[in-house]
């Protein structure tokens, strides 16, 4: 039960490290239907979280103000893209099929932040720390829980860069004089 909860949300937010690429089976060594539903699910969930933080990363970078906030997007979009790499390598080798698309909600996540104009900055770093901080969880969970040794690699081989991407958003709010989280 635990397990599912983990793995059964959806959430949208964080990055991740390089690295993992090189640990991943490959495709032929994972017989088809041999994975958990909880680590499927596990995986197509990172996949639209990655594509929402892309997204959103990508938007809020490219009109920051803030040298810090645009730094904190450029490592979010580094990490994420070496995340994506790793995860779809990851899914083809366990038969996992992904959309590989942003969620509704994060587009319009997306949208909404850009309308946003004078606060963007603000309400981008707000979202990272929010959203890495969900992403974590799962992370922790997938790395703790996961049937399969390879999807528990793959979420502590990403942490790291989910920690400093928190790390770096909570330092920027903190230089701004907003302690909120």
């Amino acid at each position: 039960m635990m397990r599912t909860r983990f793995y059964s949300l959806l959430f949208v937010g964080a990055t991740f490290a390089g690295g993992a690429i090189a640990q991943l089976p490959r495709a032929d060594d994972v017989p088809r239907g041999e994975m958990s539903r909880a680590d499927v699910d596990f995986l197509t969930t990172v996949d639209v979280a990655n594509m929402d933080q892309l997204m959103l990363a990508k938007r809020a970078g490219s009109r920051a103000r803030n040298p810090g906030v645009h730094s904190l997007a450029d490592n979010v979009v580094r990490s994420y893209t070496k995340a994506d790499d790793a995860l779809r390598l990851l899914a083809a080798a366990k038969h996992v099929d992904l959309t590989h698309r942003p969620s509704a909600k994060g587009q319009s996540e997306a949208d909404a932040l850009l309308d946003r104009r004078g606060a963007l900055d603000q309400e981008y770093v707000n979202d990272v720390v929010k959203n890495t901080d969900d992403l974590i969880v799962m992370y922790e969970g997938a790395r703790d829980h996961s049937d399969d040794a390879d999807i528990r690699t793959f979420a502590n081989t990403m942490l790291p860069a989910l920690q400093d991407h928190q790390r770096q958003a909570k330092d920027i709010l903190a230089r701004e004089g907003d302690g909120k989280r």
